[in-house]
């Protein structure tokens, strides 16, 4: 009996992207023959029983990257193709006037569209009509799709409103445990290592960080403060002003790591006591469920984040850390000699976060979940 074949296209995310490759294409390929096709990197390859195909060679030219889009479907004829962007729905929508009318195609909506990193550096008015444009081609090739998956709530609810008729499943973004390198936690006494992840710029909380770390030394210059940074600047702009707040931050060590590979990643917050998320608090991240939050209650570490509604709807922080307001350093920092001063308050949060991600936010809960959806797409 022939193996039906899923395909994964995406023009934004590597094909080894956590969601795409170790959560979603493993779960399927324990069933289906899976494909990962991207524009980003250049690698032909198979990773046990999944192919994977990518060429950025023409990454800045979107009429190529559709016809690569196009080409490499035709190589493998998928009976079901999942998108990650609009660009790669407008691809499978063309493939599948062209070659193949019966394939399914799945959006995966896991990002605002169009978001502030499409519209940044540009005047007001190119602005407002990029938005608009960039909307309008979400909505048409979201009407061209089959149904959705979505990573959270709130970046569900349009399409749920304007597409009421199309199948959809909620799929979040919960580590599968086997990729977490878990142990407890414990302060050492007279010091203590704050975390930092992700792209490093001001819209994602990292001056908040330093300013916290800095208030924090100067009302208790004793404690001996380091940060650890795992991350990456995307614009000068971010490395200038990184730079400079290293700079300024002389009483405080400062450690940084580039970006990581997925599975190396839980190991490199083993030492660090406390992770933060202090980005601003504006309409974009207010409805944005970072996945950052259940990776780090799968490795057990208390947190503190700025007071996300997207957050506070899918889990509880307060059992495991503190909802902040992300410029109030003074607050901040009481909370952080609160657990100096309080071990057995750390260690409940420690413990009570990984039982967190055991009991309720782990990929094992859902991975049925998600295999099942697909697999109506296949009848």
């Amino acid at each position: 009996m022939e193996i039906d074949t899923i395909v994964f296209l995406t023009s934004s995310h590597s094909a080894y992207d956590d969601r795409i490759f170790y959560h979603q294409a493993k779960s399927l390929a324990k069933i289906f023959k899976v494909v990962i096709i991207s524009t980003i990197g250049n690698i032909k390859t198979e990773v046990g029983n999944i192919s994977i195909l990518s060429d950025d060679s023409d990454a800045s030219d979107k009429k190529k990257k559709i016809e690569f889009f196009r080409q490499s479907l035709r190589q493998f004829n998928p009976k079901t193709i999942i998108c990650s962007e609009p660009l790669s729905l407008y691809a499978a929508h063309r493939y599948k006037k062209a070659f193949q009318k019966k394939v399914k195609i799945i959006y995966d909506v896991t990002e605002w569209y169009p978001s502030k990193k499409n519209l940044e550096g540009l005047p007001v008015h190119k602005k407002i009509l990029t938005f608009f444009r960039l909307l309008l081609f979400n909505l048409y090739t979201s009407s061209l799709c089959d149904g959705f998956i979505f990573g959270e709530y709130y970046k569900s609810l349009p399409f749920r409103i304007l597409f009421p008729y199309k199948k959809w499943e909620i799929v979040s973004y919960f580590p599968d445990l086997s990729y977490i390198n878990y142990r407890k936690s414990n302060l050492n006494p007279g010091q203590i290592c704050l975390g930092y992840t992700g792209k490093i710029s001001v819209e994602k909380g990292i001056k908040n960080f330093f300013d916290v770390a800095n208030t924090l030394k100067s009302k208790n210059p004793d404690i001996d403060v380091k940060l650890k940074i795992i991350g990456w600047c995307l614009s000068a702009d971010d490395k200038s002003t990184f730079e400079r707040l290293c700079r300024e931050s002389i009483n405080v060590s400062v450690e940084l790591l580039g970006r990581q590979d997925f599975e190396n990643f839980s190991d490199k917050l083993l030492d660090i006591d406390i992770l933060f998320d202090l980005r601003k608090l504006d309409f974009e991240n207010n409805h944005c469920l970072a996945i950052k939050v259940f990776y780090y209650a799968a490795c057990g570490k208390p947190v503190i984040y700025s007071n996300i509604k997207a957050i506070k709807r899918e889990i509880d922080v307060t059992k495991f850390g503190y909802f902040v307001n992300p410029v109030d350093s003074e607050i901040i920092s009481c909370h952080i000699v609160n657990y100096i001063q309080n071990p057995d308050l750390y260690r409940m949060h420690c413990g009570a976060a990984r039982k967190l991600a055991e009991i309720n936010y782990n990929w094992g809960i859902i991975e049925s979940r998600f295999t099942d959806f697909i697999t109506k797409f296949q009848n």
